[in-house]
């Protein structure tokens, strides 16, 4: 997914596609625990998914709104198998830094025992991320996208 939709303008002096607006996540990855938390409550049997944003990015931001707020990716993120947690890494940069690796945005990644095992770069639709959960809960080892 390519389009923004959202209200945004280009910032010249830091070559970001800056947001306007600010799109409120879902209550399930707005209560969501912290990422390191969800790391350690996820144990060996559980899969942390973790979205990587910031305010400021509007392709970000057109994520919440596209895949992120859609029923279908709430009810699946839902499913006992995974934890759903959110990083805005312009206020939480250690611990994007310290768990992903990176402050890159906006990207979802897949981890078990702490340990990056999928992950998915840039904005994407409701069913591209459907069809990525089911990827990764189907294949642990899946390689990055």
């Amino acid at each position: 997914m390519d389009r923004l939709t959202i209200a945004h303008q280009y910032d010249p002096q830091t070559g970001f596609i800056v947001a306007k607006e600010t799109i409120a996540l879902p209550p399930l990855l707005a209560d969501a625990p912290p990422l390191d938390a969800a790391i350690r409550q996820a144990g060996a049997d559980r899969i942390v998914i973790a979205f990587a944003t910031a305010d400021r990015c509007a392709p970000c931001q057109q994520y919440k709104q596209d895949a992120l707020n859609d029923q279908a990716v709430i009810a699946r993120l839902a499913e006992g198998r995974f934890i759903p947690t959110h990083v805005e890494v312009d206020r939480s940069p250690e611990l994007a830094e310290t768990h992903l690796g990176s402050r890159a945005i906006p990207m979802t990644y897949a981890l078990r025992k702490g340990a990056i095992i999928d992950q998915l770069r840039g904005q994407r639709s409701a069913d591209e991320l459907l069809a990525w959960l089911e990827a990764v809960s189907g294949d642990n080892d899946a390689s990055a996208r």
